[in-house]
């Protein structure tokens, strides 16, 4: 019976033994899950041997040292426990010198500093702050969270905002000069367009005298060639008509303001407007149904007539001009444009003129063979420009020319 007790009491005692052996690994394990262990300890033969921990914390940690941004765990008195590389560099202080002491100390306002952690046990708090390092100023912006109640600590994340506050500040300073010169070229168009009346109104004053005395003389005198009185009212004529031509081109660059436009409707008067010269030509022209554009209509009859207007000028001797109008949609890069083509079968143009016939004062043929000062394409490409498109044009000698006329589509 002794011996039967003594063999219970024995085994009571190994199961005791077992179960604190069962707890300490629990223990271990628990730690090990929880990241409190990166490293276990055996004794072998005496000597101790250390096992590192590659858990899935490892690679958290290492993720926090290669991080783009300051990192830093610290007491909730602002005791720093631990900050990773990159803070190290930003602040230019050994990591071995910035453990244990307070994170306070690197701010230039350290009483904002102590409020944020106040702040950070109720909500997790980010602001922007001074970082003043030896009098080194620099931007950062902060982000604090409580760790609690896993960890009694605050985790960090420090921002360094000096490159973009470089950019704001190089931003800013480009809009203001932006906006300095966008007044100077207001005043500037303001004056020019001044400028151009009073110009325009004293060259056609002394003008309109040349051509009102010389009418007066005898006009059969007109006829003679090389006539002094002649030769003088047809300067004049051609000087008044110069006159005219610079102010409609100076004025095609005024932006009016943009409403809906029904391009057949401009074309309608437009083409009542030249009706005389169609006649006169035995000219066709032919219209197709048109877009609805967004644009000036002032500027829109200005086009369209100086390109129909071209041409029946441009025609050719014996074959009566026909010029016809249409339209199609454009894809570019994803934008899409009214593409409106003006067709006709004139003289056309070599390829080696078309990028000089949009240059004010650029004409391809003598003043005896066609009439003109080379400003109405000009007053066309600047329109389209003002109506943030563009004119182009493709020609054959001998087989016409086809101007395009490209509006953007806002809502495709």
């Amino acid at each position: 019976m002794e011996n039967k007790d003594a063999h219970i009491t024995q085994l009571q005692q190994e199961v005791a033994a077992l179960k604190n052996e069962l707890y300490e690994a629990n223990s271990i394990i628990d730690a090990i899950r929880e990241g409190a262990v990166d490293a276990l300890v055996l004794h072998e033969q005496g000597k101790p041997q250390i096992y590192t921990l590659e858990s899935a914390d490892y690679t958290y940690r290492i993720l926090i040292e290669k991080f783009g941004e300051g990192a830093l765990s610290i007491t909730t008195e602002g005791l720093i426990l631990y900050c990773n590389d990159y803070f190290s560099q930003l602040i230019n202080i050994p990591g071995e010198g910035i453990a244990g002491s307070y994170l306070k100390s690197y701010f230039d306002d350290q009483e904002l500093f102590d409020t944020l952690i106040k702040d950070v046990a109720h909500n997790a708090v980010k602001r922007e702050l001074l970082l003043n390092i030896r009098g080194r100023k620099f931007p950062v912006n902060i982000s604090l969270t409580n760790l609690a109640p896993k960890v009694d600590a605050i985790g960090v994340v420090i921002t360094d905002l000096t490159e973009k506050k470089q950019h704001e500040e190089a931003l800013i300073k480009n809009q203001q000069e932006l906006e300095i010169k966008v007044n100077e070229l207001h005043a500037t168009n303001t004056s020019l367009e001044q400028f151009i009346h009073v110009i325009s109104h004293d060259l056609k004053e002394p003008l309109r005298k040349i051509l009102m005395y010389t009418s007066r003389l005898d006009a059969a005198a007109y006829t003679l060639e090389n006539n002094p009185a002649g030769v003088i009212r047809s300067s004049a004529l051609r000087l008044n008509s110069l006159v005219d031509d610079l102010v409609k081109y100076a004025f095609s660059s005024v932006k009016d303001d943009m409403e809906p436009v029904d391009l057949n409707k401009v074309l309608k008067e437009v083409k009542d407007d030249l009706e005389i010269s169609i006649n006169e030509n035995n000219a066709t022209v032919i219209i197709e149904e048109l877009p609805v554009v967004t644009g000036t209509k002032v500027q829109m009859r200005q086009v369209f007539s100086n390109l129909i207007a071209n041409s029946i000028k441009y025609s050719k001797k014996d074959i009566a001009p026909q010029i016809t109008i249409d339209y199609e949609i454009a894809n570019e890069s994803d934008k899409f444009y009214y593409k409106v083509n003006i067709r006709d079968n004139g003289i056309g143009m070599d390829k080696a003129h078309l990028n000089k016939i949009f240059t004010i004062f650029q004409r391809l043929h003598t003043r005896n063979e066609y009439s003109g000062n080379g400003i109405g394409l000009a007053i066309c490409k600047k329109i389209m420009e003002n109506h943030s498109g563009r004119i182009e044009v493709q020609s054959i000698p001998g087989n016409g020319s086809v101007f395009s006329l490209f509006f953007p589509i806002n809502n495709l």
